[in-house]
């Protein structure tokens, strides 16, 4: 499992799904326990250290991870009963992700030359702070 393309679509995803702040520390704690235990396919955890650990309640808990769980980022097996832990596993991404460039550069259309914003109200002096 390559940990920079599980946090290139976490983000991804989140620029669709808009997590809160205890998701991504959920999804986040949980990629630190399974790099910690050297990439298991299942990691179990208590759901009362779970809580203490990333300082939320048990229902804010349940509904975290459901979330991460419908946006197919991981999977999980509630526990149940006396010292049986939740079982988590987290999902590879399905696709690969296409890069896009994030600059963006205006061309001036009479002479074909990259104008950088120098039209339009900007003013251009060649200073570094422009």
């Amino acid at each position: 499992m390559n940990l920079f393309e599980l946090l290139a679509n976490f983000w991804r995803v989140d620029e669709q799904k808009n997590f809160t702040g205890n998701e991504t520390r959920l999804y986040f704690f949980l990629i630190h326990l399974a790099n910690r235990s050297f990439w298991p396919d299942w990691v179990e955890f208590a759901d009362k250290r779970m809580v203490a650990n990333a300082n939320i309640s048990l229902q804010v808990l349940k509904s975290a991870r459901e979330r991460l769980r419908d946006a197919e980022l991981l999977n999980y097996i509630p526990g149940g009963g006396y010292r049986v832990k939740t079982k988590y596993q987290i999902l590879t991404p399905k696709s690969k992700l296409k890069h896009q460039p994030y600059y963006n550069s205006t061309k001036d259309k009479n002479s074909k030359i990259n104008s950088n914003g120098k039209k339009k109200g900007f003013v251009h002096t060649g200073s570094d702070f422009d």
